[in-house]
């Protein structure tokens, strides 16, 4: 009898720890679903992410931290040209080790120019269809003229070229077959190969993503690794043909004792040390030297790398665009990519310290929202606070200058909405945001914000530092609805999801034309509840957006190449 007895009670113990078991689970996959700060107050409703073990995919969080591990170990590989010390950017000083003097010039030695060009996948060839190298160029800087050496046993001395494709212009050569022509020996010898480029535009945007993308683009290309440069290998040099049409960007840059030059704007200089370790060089900087280029890089026209270049503006149309999309996300990927690292700043295939706990204990990501009238403290921020993620409202400074007049509105009606302002995951930026001149602050600030609300404007280039499936929500005068094209591409490039709010009707006026300097008053709850959709389409559809950005950034086949046997000389 007691054998039996001791047998129920035993089976009767294990099925009450079989049962707390059961509920201890249960418990535990509840448990993200609870927010104790929100959880007895009935006008607070909860936005969650579904459908992901974590911040995002398990299969994708493991491709973050194989293409983490392959980044370190090609671009970690290049010494970073940025040195930050207490939120400030500085650039290391350059190198001078670009050019040989010839002390004493010997008129027998002039070694025989040479080119070699390969075909790109840009469909418009004429243009911009081809790398093009060339090498031992001369160059008489007293009357602005290039020279090609040529070689007699060439069998291409017939149909010599003598026109190349800059990113502006065509550089024109002159053929010779003997050297005692031109009565004059070298001066100097430009050792590094040396990329014919153009000064990027005045206006920020144009000059950040059309100029220095495209730039990026073809040198990451032409020294075959296409995700980063070699700033050692590379120098930047501008013709006469950048200045004499343009004499504005005289403005840009200010002339070293070397005759080098160096650009004024804060920007461009941080860049500029990307690009090359080397100082920049115009025409203007040999001093009326007869001297000669050992490499010259010439990749044709930047036009068609512009990603945004379309209808909306006269003389930027394309009845199609040379490349498919793919290519430019590509580009523009890679070239936010090494932006980041040179400022050490967290990769867009790079979790944060909130998301990276989220992924570790497979829990969901909380938002609480506010149905009603709820009760919040205004949060204290500082540049501590760059970290995270944030709905971040940007305006214009100065009025009829396209700015939201009730700006400070619109953030005092989203830190109501978003009333947790503790979120590690999603944070309302507690005052209107202006970008300032701080380069290194902009690229911080825009890495961390998930849905940017701003007004059409050079701003909004900065959107190119937000992670694939971020949002950018644009704010357009009545009237410019074609105007937001310029910005719905550049979002479809950067891999975001883009929205946009124009008024349905101008006040005491029905003209329909477009008057995009004028400044727009938004309808907030329009807005706000636009933000609540778009923010559940970016929760839904994030590991999606993200995983076809890194295929993209890791696909190599949509690469072009240089010519061949020059890999030793530009990589």
């Amino acid at each position: 009898m007691f054998k039996d007895i001791s047998s129920r009670t035993l089976l009767i113990i294990i099925i009450i720890l079989i049962g707390l078991i059961y509920i201890i689970y249960h418990i535990s996959i509840l448990k993200p679903f609870i927010v104790p700060s929100y959880q007895a107050v009935k006008n607070h409703s909860l936005l969650l992410s579904s459908g992901n073990e974590g911040w995002i995919s398990s299969s994708l969080d493991d491709q973050f931290r194989s293409y983490a591990y392959s980044r370190k170990n090609t671009i970690g590989k290049i010494a970073k040209q940025i040195h930050v010390c207490k939120d400030n950017a500085t650039t290391p000083p350059l190198n001078y080790d670009y050019i040989q003097y010839i002390k004493r010039p010997n008129s027998s030695f002039h070694p025989y120019s040479t080119w070699k060009c390969s075909n790109t996948s840009v469909t418009d060839f004429e243009n911009a269809g081809e790398y093009c190298i060339l090498t031992n160029i001369y160059y008489d800087s007293s009357i602005d003229q290039y020279y090609f050496f040529q070689d007699p046993s060439d069998n291409r001395t017939m149909n010599q070229r003598t026109k190349f494709k800059t990113p502006a212009d065509d550089i024109e050569l002159f053929n010779i077959t003997d050297m005692t022509f031109l009565k004059r020996p070298i001066s100097a010898i430009l050792k590094r190969p040396v990329l014919v480029a153009v000064p990027p535009d005045l206006n920020y945007a144009h000059g950040f993503l059309e100029t220095c993308g495209p730039r990026f683009w073809v040198l990451a290309e032409c020294q075959s690794h296409a995700s980063y440069i070699n700033p050692k290998t590379i120098q930047i040099y501008y013709t006469s043909r950048m200045f004499n049409g343009h004499p504005r960007n005289w403005k840009l840059y200010e002339r070293r004792s070397d005759g080098s030059y160096q650009p004024v704007r804060y920007w461009e200089r941080l860049i500029h040390s990307m690009f090359s370790i080397y100082p920049l060089l115009t025409y203007k900087s040999f001093d009326n030297r007869f001297v000669m280029f050992k490499y010259m890089i010439f990749p044709g026209r930047q036009l068609g790398r512009s990603a945004a270049w379309g209808y909306s503006y006269l003389g930027r149309n394309f009845q199609s665009y040379p490349l498919s999309t793919v290519h430019y996300r590509r580009a523009y990927l890679a070239y936010s990519e090494w932006i980041l690292y040179h400022f050490s700043l967290p990769s867009k295939f790079e979790l944060t310290s909130s998301q990276k706990e989220l992924q570790e204990t497979k829990q969901f990501e909380q938002i609480p929202l506010c149905n009603g009238s709820c009760s919040s403290k205004r949060p204290i921020i500082s540049n501590s606070n760059y970290t995270g993620e944030w709905i971040v409202v940007l305006n214009r400074r100065g009025m009829n200058n396209r700015e939201i007049y009730n700006a400070d509105q619109l953030v005092e009606a989203l830190l109501e909405t978003f009333p947790d302002h503790s979120n590690p995951y999603l944070r309302v930026w507690p005052e209107v945001f202006y970008f300032n001149d701080n380069f290194y602050d902009i690229v911080r600030m825009s890495r961390s914000i998930r849905l940017l609300i701003g007004v059409h404007g050079a701003g909004l280039a900065n959107s190119l530092f937000m992670r694939p499936a971020a949002i950018l929500y644009e704010i357009n005068s009545y009237g410019c609805r074609d105007l937001s094209f310029n910005f719905r591409r550049w979002a479809e490039v950067f891999n975001l999801q883009h929205a946009l709010w124009i008024p349905s009707q101008r006040k005491a006026n029905t003209d329909q034309s477009c008057y995009r300097e004028i400044g727009t008053e938004v309808n907030i709850k329009e807005i706000i509840d636009e933000v609540k959709n778009l923010l559940k389409n970016e929760i839904e559809y994030r590991s999606g957006y993200l995983k076809r950005a890194l295929d993209i950034m890791n696909d190599m086949s949509i690469v072009d190449y240089p010519p061949t046997g020059y890999e030793n000389v530009l990589s």
